[in-house]
């Protein structure tokens, strides 16, 4: 039989049960250890909620200044370490709840949680936690697109081998290939700060599922909390984690960008590929074998992108059956987000130092271009232009040859070679002519259509790349920006308050301005 104080501690919603929750029950149920996240932030939420409902008239000034004065002490604390929540208590809104009531007495602290559900408390706290991630997972991102920019800006005329199908291709610049990644990663950013708008509104007052009979601002409550607008229904508000789908889904982008580098990584650093040099702080030996050097960093960024893919399914089976208004299967979204964002940052933030130790064999990139047959595109491409072949004559010509120099063992290189057997199919050019035409260095640097690798076309790419990411980091400093001052706002304000000031007239003027950005 269940303990009707609920394990230790009366549950504040056991009014209506003659039994508490069992202690398998309690273990199988409690969220407080993928709460702590939140605590921080429920604080915040309680702080503008409180505010609100003295603003509103719905709670006295003096409780609501015991109230807010309790809050203010238990944020202090829990920036030091020093808030621990108890698993008795489910999750972190009762734990708060309780222990201020504990307190305060029941007849000021029971107040706090008026004209407020569980409901809304939990997504306002997730959305409040997520965008801040969401922030964090951009500025990643965004410093490995410009570190990566950098380095190609640098590397523009440094030879390597092009792959297609895993095969070798044409010649290209290493430089041409960081800022490939570099693009693709500041699209990144972009689906994140898109996601961030979508994340960032208010569900705050749509209480459990329809809203509620108390005169409430929800204006006022999403100006003070930093988020662009209120949720416009209040079933909707409570019921929805597309937010977390939403996210999710750019994670798991990000991170298959990320594993698609990292694999290249581990490719082209082998002894076989030889194109890569990782730095010792970045691999491990063998146990056995006291030659081997294994760049252990970047496979278990390949493996973890698996976290970022798994925890997208795993929110969409939670989800998908879920009928609108609250259902406690709702509770498993948090530990699987949760892990896709830390997976996101922490391997951010790894390859991109892995990738400043990183050094590109050059003579390695070079020596791959000519024993690979990589230039014999350019070569049909000149037979083409200078002896009147169309193409696909040409292309022949160019493949029977690299079949026959590879039965030889010979590359494109071997000029007079390739010249005695063009002769042998009425095609007249000099070894000169040829060895010009096919070196890996002048084919790259020929390649100057917009996109291409030539050094003034990536030039061209990087800049328009900078352009976004200026842009970007501008934008994304300007989200975190007002949020940190909208949390400072709600401090200064709260501290004041619980001194014994009144409301500012200034916070009046910023719930007036939501309301009209919103009309």
């Amino acid at each position: 039989m269940g303990n009707p104080d609920g394990a230790g501690r009366k549950a504040l919603w056991s009014s209506r049960f003659t039994h508490g929750l069992s202690q398998e029950a309690l273990d199988y149920s409690e969220t407080t250890t993928v709460d702590e996240r939140l605590v921080e932030y429920d604080l915040w939420g309680s702080i503008v909620h409180v505010l609100m409902l003295t603003r509103q008239q719905i709670v006295r000034a003096d409780d609501a200044r015991a109230i807010v004065r309790w809050l203010l002490a238990q944020l202090e604390a829990a920036k030091r370490g020093e808030l621990t929540l108890d698993p008795e208590l489910e999750d972190v809104h009762l734990n708060l709840e309780t222990r201020l009531i504990e307190a305060v007495g029941l007849r000021v602290g029971g107040q706090m949680h008026t004209a407020r559900s569980r409901n809304d408390q939990v997504v306002t706290d997730a959305r409040m936690y997520v965008r801040q991630q969401i922030l964090n997972i951009a500025r990643e991102a965004l410093d490995f697109v410009d570190e990566l920019a950098a380095a190609a800006g640098r590397e523009t005329d440094t030879v390597m081998l092009g792959y297609t199908h895993s095969q070798p291709a044409q010649p290209i610049s290493y430089g041409f290939w960081l800022a490939a990644h570099a693009t693709a990663l500041l699209r990144d950013v972009g689906r994140h700060l898109s996601a961030f708008d979508r994340v960032n509104v208010n569900p705050l007052g749509s209480c459990a599922l329809a809203g509620t009979s108390f005169d409430i601002d929800r204006d006022f409550t999403t100006t003070l909390l930093g988020f662009r607008a209120p949720m416009t229904n209040a079933l909707d508000a409570t019921s929805t984690r597309d937010f977390f789908l939403e996210t999710s889904a750019a994670i798991s982008i990000l991170m298959s960008n990320l594993s698609r580098f990292a694999d290249e990584v581990v490719t082209w650093s082998t002894h076989e590929f030889g194109l890569l040099h990782v730095h010792d702080e970045y691999a491990t030996g063998s146990s056995i074998m006291p030659q081997k050097k294994n760049p252990v960093v970047a496979e278990l960024a390949r493996a973890k992108s698996g976290i970022a893919l798994g925890s997208f399914a795993e929110l969409f089976t939670v989800t998908k059956s879920v009928d609108l208004g609250y259902s406690c299967d709702l509770q498993q979204d948090k530990p699987a987000l949760w892990r896709a964002i830390d997976a996101a940052i922490s391997t951010t933030s790894v390859l991109r130092n892995q990738f400043l130790s990183t050094s590109v064999v050059r003579e390695r990139g070079m020596r791959a271009c000519w024993d690979s047959f990589s230039t014999a595109t350019e070569l049909a491409n000149e037979l083409v232009r200078t002896r009147d072949l169309p193409f696909r004559e040409a292309y022949r010509v160019v493949g029977e040859i690299v079949r026959t120099l590879g039965s030889e063992g010979l590359g494109l290189d071997a000029s007079e070679r390739v010249a005695a057997l063009l002769r042998d199919q009425g095609v007249s050019m000099d070894a000169e002519a040829i060895r010009t035409s096919t070196d890996p260095g002048r084919v790259m640097r020929t390649h100057s259509s917009a996109g291409g690798t030539a050094p003034s076309a990536v030039e061209a790419g990087l800049l328009e790349l900078s352009r976004e990411s200026n842009g970007q980091r501008a934008e994304l400093e300007a989200r975190s920006d007002l949020i940190s001052r909208r949390l400072k706002l709600t401090l200064d304000t709260a501290s004041a308050f619980a001194a014994g000031d009144e409301l500012p007239s200034a916070l009046e003027g910023l719930a007036l301005e939501a309301r009209e950005v919103r009309s």
